[in-house]
């Protein structure tokens, strides 16, 4: 299992992005181990190559770095989209969430959405697949959001080599790992820009929710709040 460097930094931080944060990176985490345990119980069962190869290359990878450079890109794609009137074609729209999409075996970015989410509620909210609360705006719409390093790897690595696989369950256990962790990385990302104010300049209400989720898959998921 790959080594988070972060865990004091989860701890420190509890006051500050509240428990909301909290129960989201420790449900993350429990679901990382608990898809662990069935790879591992997958390859004990196939003693297959390529899965082995890609449970290598999950466990070995540097997280830290991953959070680095999906910090940087996300940093670099709010200044050169979000707050460019070029691509926003309205810099004053309040909103008060973002989602994230990616494209799942064979995609490793994030596109950015603005919604203005109708939701009144104290708990953390769970969205639904065609949920009539979300209306998406116009001002931040499929622009840029920044690299997803681990699934980047993953779609790298493992076009060509899908019939390897004993079974098509097999490769979707090895997905559902990579997934799974590039999300806590998400979440990561998203504490360190709200640490370092890189959403400032964007007219936030707040609570502000920042959900993820793969095209066409699904309600997205919750991933971190700012309140």
């Amino acid at each position: 299992m790959p080594y988070y460097g972060w865990n004091k930094l989860v701890s420190c931080e509890i006051t500050k992005t509240g428990m909301k944060n909290k129960m989201i990176i420790e449900s993350l985490k429990e679901n990382e181990i608990l898809l662990e345990k069935i790879v591992i119980k997958s390859l004990q069962l196939t003693n297959n190559k390529t899965q082995s190869e890609f449970y290598k290359l999950w466990k070995e990878h540097n997280t830290n770095k991953y959070i680095e450079v999906m910090f940087n890109d996300l940093k670099t794609n709010i200044e050169k989209y979000w707050l460019n009137d070029k691509y926003n074609k309205d810099l004053e729209k309040s909103f008060n969430m973002l989602y994230f999409e990616h494209s799942g075996l064979y995609g490793g970015e994030f596109d950015t959405f603005a919604i203005d989410f109708n939701y009144k509620g104290n708990e953390s909210p769970i969205f639904e697949t065609m949920d009539d609360r979300l209306n998406y705006l116009e001002n931040i719409s499929c622009l840029p959001g920044c690299e997803i390093p681990l699934l980047y790897d993953l779609t790298r690595e493992i076009q060509g080599k899908e019939a390897d696989f004993d079974d098509w369950d097999d490769l979707m256990e090895i997905y559902n790992l990579f997934e799974t962790t590039a999300l806590i990385e998400s979440h990561q990302t998203f504490l360190k820009a709200d640490n370092e104010k890189l959403f400032r300049d964007l007219n936030f209400k707040k609570p502000f929710y920042f959900a993820v989720g793969e095209h066409d898959a699904g309600a997205p998921k919750l991933i971190y709040v700012i309140e």
